[in-house]
């Protein structure tokens, strides 16, 4: 490695021009410190308007391709050996952040090399769990190499003889989502979590020992804001009815953990006679699954909008929706805080939030909060938001009934789904099946030299 000097290395395979929560939030992070850095990230054949933004705070860019699963360790190993390779500076300071997790280990092993760099790395969500509060267990992010395992092991020893301290040795076949949190909490030099619940839920997961080590290192840091400027790089054309109540979501989220039930409810069980002023996007690629959800023709379901697009369309909207995950079934406290809520903060618009009881998201002074699975709260906070824009109705009512009606018409929709699921498995095995018998005959054994020549071909 050579001894050109700068000054710090930001680390994030999913980096602009790719459109990802993560690499965008990396992103924010560098120019939240407004300083120039050079960034390690994946090769892509993109382009994008963004992107030229971005490149107003990069030094140098150094990109690794590497052809393979995000999620295998086999992905982690091949950006391990690529991204030293391409590393050509020594650095006083670099910085990771998960998710890829991958980002981590290299940081990590980029430290090994250079024992006086100071680390700073950051957790999106949880590693070692999932959004069900299960232990992430995939074959493919087993790590059994014996070589490397030790490699580690021998880092965690001379670190518990220079710090007087007794961690435990990682086990080989151990779970890589494991070993990324593990070591980040005893190497890194700083660890950002995003909000108290992460931290209190990841940590919780650890021995004291593990805790006070973080805790000593560690600090909450919610996902950057960008400025005013970059909400007005594009103006885009929404095609917007001035006259209504125009509400906003944007989110790809899986639908089952974080979705608008309580919102769906509110609209069609409020009888008001300015409801027909009201109309909400919903911008996400899970379109067909809302459409069939989606109760009224209030409602729209668009498309996904590219950042800088996305951007600016926040500030078009009289409110934007954000929503957390619904957690309470399976964890103690939400350790999720939606990363959308940092780009609707730059908009200056009103923000409707659909919070958990005692989530990061509830502790936000909003203007509209509602509790995502308490119907009665989202309706009334409709009503506010229609009467705030002017439009009052002291005679409104509320439909009782619709509650069961909703429940029975989303009944017949899953239903529906399963029949047509069951229709395509049958379909499927028939034709796996005559595939077999087709494999299986003479006929099929017999032609096979001629198939061979047409594949030369």
């Amino acid at each position: 490695m050579s001894k050109n000097h700068c000054d710090e290395l930001y680390i994030s395979y999913l980096f602009p021009p790719l459109n990802k929560a993560s690499g965008i939030t990396v992103f924010k992070r560098i120019a939240e410190n407004n300083k120039k850095v050079d960034v390690l990230q994946g090769k892509f054949d993109l382009s994008s308007d963004f992107n030229d933004y971005v490149d107003n705070y990069i030094n140098e860019r150094f990109y690794v391709s590497v052809d393979d699963s995000l999620d295998w360790t086999s992905f982690i190993f091949k950006f391990i050996e690529k991204g030293l390779n391409e590393i050509k500076k020594d650095y006083e300071n670099i910085y990771s952040r998960s998710w890829l997790m991958a980002n981590h280990f290299l940081a990590f092993e980029y430290k090994c090399l250079n024992r006086n760099v100071f680390w700073t790395a950051e957790f999106s969500d949880p590693l070692i769990y999932d959004i069900h509060n299960k232990k992430r267990q995939f074959k493919q992010m087993v790590i059994d190499d014996e070589k490397f395992i030790s490699k580690i092991n021998k880092e965690i020893t001379v670190f518990n003889k220079n710090n007087n301290s007794n961690f435990k040795l990682i086990e080989n076949n151990s779970m890589a989502y494991f070993i990324a949190e593990y070591l980040v909490y005893l190497f890194a030099d700083r660890i950002i979590f995003t909000n108290e619940n992460q931290c209190r839920f990841m940590l919780n997961q650890f021995p004291e020992n593990i805790r006070q080590l973080v805790l000593n290192k560690s600090e909450i840091r919610r996902h950057p804001t960008l400025s005013e400027d970059f909400y007005k790089i594009k103006n885009v054309d929404l095609n917007l009815d001035n006259n209504k109540v125009n509400i906003a979501y944007f989110g790809n989220e899986f639908y089952s953990k974080r979705h608008f039930e309580a919102l769906f409810y509110a609209v069609e069980a409020l009888n008001h006679k300015f409801k027909d002023k009201l109309k909400i996007y919903i911008y996400t690629s899970d379109h067909d699954l809302l459409k069939k959800l989606i109760p009224s023709d209030i409602f729209s379901v668009r498309e996904p909008l590219d950042y800088l697009d996305f951007l600016n369309a926040t500030t078009k909207f009289d409110i934007l929706i954000v929503n957390d995950a619904i957690t309470k079934d399976n964890f103690e406290i939400n350790p999720y805080l939606p990363s959308k809520l940092s780009d609707y903060l730059g908009s200056n618009t009103d923000i409707w939030a659909l919070y958990e009881d005692g989530s990061s998201l509830s502790q936000f002074n909003l203007k509209y909060k509602s509790e995502i699975n308490d119907y009665d709260s989202c309706l009334y906070e409709l009503v506010k938001i229609i009467e705030d824009r002017g439009f009052c109705d002291d005679d409104f009512s509320i439909d009782e009934n619709y509650i069961n009606s909703r429940l029975t018409n989303l009944n017949d929709l899953y239903e529906q789904t399963f029949r047509q699921k069951q229709r395509l498995e049958s379909e499927i095995e028939k034709l796996t099946f005559e595939n077999n018998e087709i494999k299986s005959s003479n006929s099929w054994k017999i032609t096979k030299p001629l198939r061979n020549l047409k594949n030369k071909k």
